[in-house]
């Protein structure tokens, strides 16, 4: 996250800590970019950007990356970028790092710190996406719930208290659900950064070259099947007004949020097609790596770890919200209050006043759209250096574990330029006739087709295969075995009701799991069928079933819509009735799933809707239409409503009628 100084709130600030906390000062590092020369002037140039989980989060001034302090973003020598930098062992020429990355980092401002920050690389890593998706916002109100001296009560119930959602927390965790659900938000945003950053990359370059970009994904920042931390806090004694406990559902409701981002990242790239490629980029290739399995047995609410191994164990790869790195004989310990709640009594040396110049933890919010305490300034500034910003960010061996497995990984990948590591010969043993390999699987698909006028947009399905029917089978499976199948249908009643489901003999000792779930339900009956066909103009998919020996998986769309070979269309009539307009738009290929919803708060926000007349229903017509809304609004609003409808519709649409 980024963070700026309020010159007057620093001088104060600098006067209460004097020397105990400084300013930034930047660290010389090893100057790469001298090595030009050698080896006839070629080098390794390279880039690392993102946000706070590429760029680290610097908390004194040991430990700040050069040149820092003029952006304020907290990068830090501890980050894995900067300690690849240091590590030659991996690097066939001499590297040149261009540390791009930034706190608070948006995607949309990756394209600036690729046409700014990177230089000319051959290769780029990267982690981007979390604050958009409001992990920063949701670290906030869900688990510490900083103090603010003007809202003392203004977050709301905790996660586990909040029956009715009005809590600040649970209303972030319901905008990162939408966010992530929608096909056009984080995976059009996460398609857009890519675009981005290979268009800079392409004119940038003066020679012909190979590009290397990786995405690495996040980590879950929870053990979720643990108990101890349900009568836990991680509040801060003297920061925080809340004590919001860590209770399993909680838990498990943030890591969820984590893989289902890390795994629409993954299928983004996976079906990633490059913008026009420049004839200098000879071979672009672009990655995804997944590094939450690095983490098990380090994150929060590990088994038989306690409250003061939250913040202080050796195999604790995340920072929690201490001032000391380390266990000092200051701290206070665990107690535990009235309510039954265990919170650590002090985490700040003897002497600091902590809550001095600290209005917020993991500094201001740059994500626009989080849902922040009333009247609060949701770019509220960040006072002091970064211990109240690390929290929930690697510690330094996190960064190392993330250093060594992206150096594997380009090893593995046989990267340009990387030198691969050193292995011995395997000893010799003597020659074995190797088993017969028994027969693969017998494999049977059928494509049902779109002519069956039965589908749903691949965006739509490849969402619901990778964060619900795949995740819930893998969970279900081996308590549902001697069922014989597991369905489920989604969207019911919508333009894109469907049913996903495996079958299997009864009895059978079959487990589902995720690659096989994903690789036939995704790869072969979702990108497997309906592909390059020309009467299929969005690309819509109609599912079918895969037989692998005895299992079988199915995808069956419920619902008879118009013909893939129409485009989306819309359409709109506004009657002016004296003290409303009665107001009529219908269309296809838009509004398939959410019966409305997001039209509806559209014209409440733009056109002036009256409560309780807004009525819409799923149906063909004969004009080619597939649903239909009816709703009033205030008078003079038929231009309003033809341009909204056209906006979200993303087609031109001129609203009949007078009014």
């Amino acid at each position: 996250m980024r963070f700026v100084y309020p010159r007057r709130a620093l001088l104060i600030f600098l006067a209460l800590l004097g020397s105990v906390l400084s300013l930034p000062q930047p660290i010389k590092l090893r100057d790469n970019s001298k090595n030009k020369a050698h080896s006839g002037g070629v080098s390794l140039e390279w880039a690392v950007i993102g946000d706070s989980w590429a760029s680290g989060v610097a908390y004194n001034s040991s430990n700040v990356y050069q040149p820092t302090d003029a952006e304020n973003c907290f990068r830090t020598t501890e980050s894995w970028g900067a300690q690849m930098a240091q590590d030659s062992s991996w690097s066939r020429d001499p590297q040149v790092l261009n540390f791009a990355a930034c706190g608070g980092t948006l995607m949309d401002d990756l394209k600036r710190q690729m046409e700014e920050k990177a230089g000319n690389p051959q290769l780029v890593w990267g982690m981007f996406g979390g604050n958009n998706a409001y992990f920063g916002a949701i670290a906030r109100a869900c688990i510490y719930q900083p103090l603010d001296p003007g809202h003392p009560f203004g977050w709301g119930k905790a996660w586990d208290e909040d029956e009715d959602g009005t809590g600040v927390c649970k209303q972030n965790l319901q905008m990162a659900k939408e966010y992530l659900d929608k096909p056009s938000s984080m995976r059009k945003a996460f398609t857009n950064a890519l675009d981005d950053i290979l268009n800079v990359a392409q004119g940038n370059r003066a020679l012909d070259y190979s590009f290397d970009l990786y995405v690495s994904s996040y980590v879950r920042f929870f053990d979720d099947t643990t108990d101890d931390c349900d009568e836990w806090t991680f509040a801060h004694n003297r920061l925080s007004v809340g004590r919001p406990k860590l209770v399993k559902g909680l838990r498990k409701t943030i890591n969820e949020k984590i893989l289902q981002l890390n795994n629409i990242q993954a299928d983004v790239i996976q079906n990633y097609k490059p913008p026009a490629t420049d004839p200098k980029l000879v071979n672009v290739n672009i990655k995804n790596f997944q590094p939450d399995y690095l983490f098990d047995g380090h994150r929060f609410c590990e088994k038989g770890r306690s409250l003061e191994d939250q913040y202080y164990h050796k195999d604790l790869w995340l920072w929690n919200l201490q001032y000391n790195d380390d266990k000092t004989g200051e701290e206070g310990g665990a107690v535990t209050g009235n309510d039954g709640v265990k919170q650590m009594a002090s985490t700040s040396s003897a002497g600091v006043n902590v809550t001095e110049g600290f209005q917020t933890v993991l500094g201001a919010d740059t994500n626009p759209d989080a849902i922040i305490p009333p009247d609060q300034d949701a770019h509220t500034q960040q006072y002091g250096f970064g211990w109240t910003a690390r929290p929930f960010h690697p510690k330094f061996d996190g960064h190392t574990a993330l250093k060594d497995a992206f150096i594997k990984k380009m090893q593995d990948d046989r990267v340009p330029g990387i030198v691969l590591p050193d292995v011995a010969p395997p000893p010799e043993v003597p020659e074995l006739v190797a088993p017969t390999p028994p027969p693969p699987p017998n494999i049977d698909k059928k494509c049902w087709g779109v002519g069956t006028g039965k589908f749903l947009s691949r965006e739509m399905l490849a969402t619901l295969i990778e964060t619900e029917f795949c995740p819930t089978a893998v969970k279900q499976g081996v308590l549902d075995v001697g069922a014989g199948s597991l369905s489920r249908r989604y969207n019911e009643g919508s333009m894109e009701d469907v049913t996903i489901a495996i079958e299997w003999v009864p009895g059978l000792p079959f487990q589902p799991n995720m690659k096989d779930c994903v690789d036939r339900l995704l790869g072969d009956l979702t990108d497997g069928c309906d592909g390059n066909d020309p009467n299929n103009i969005d690309n819509s998919k109609a599912g079918g079933l895969v037989k692998v020996g005895e299992v079988t998986y199915r995808i069956d769309p419920q619902t008879s819509r118009q013909s893939a070979t129409l485009t989306r269309w819309a359409g709109c009539d506004s009657v002016y009735k004296a003290l409303f307009n009665d107001n009529n738009v219908w269309g296809r290929g838009f509004a398939n799933a959410d019966f409305g919803a997001d039209l509806k708060q559209t014209v409440a926000d733009r056109c002036a809707l009256f409560p309780d007349t807004w009525s819409f229903s799923y149906g063909l017509g004969p004009d080619g239409r597939e649903w239909e809304a009816k709703f009033r609004t205030g008078i003079w609003q038929n231009k309003c409503l033809g341009h909204l409808v056209s906006d979200v519709s993303g087609t031109g649409v001129d609203c009949q009628g007078r009014g």
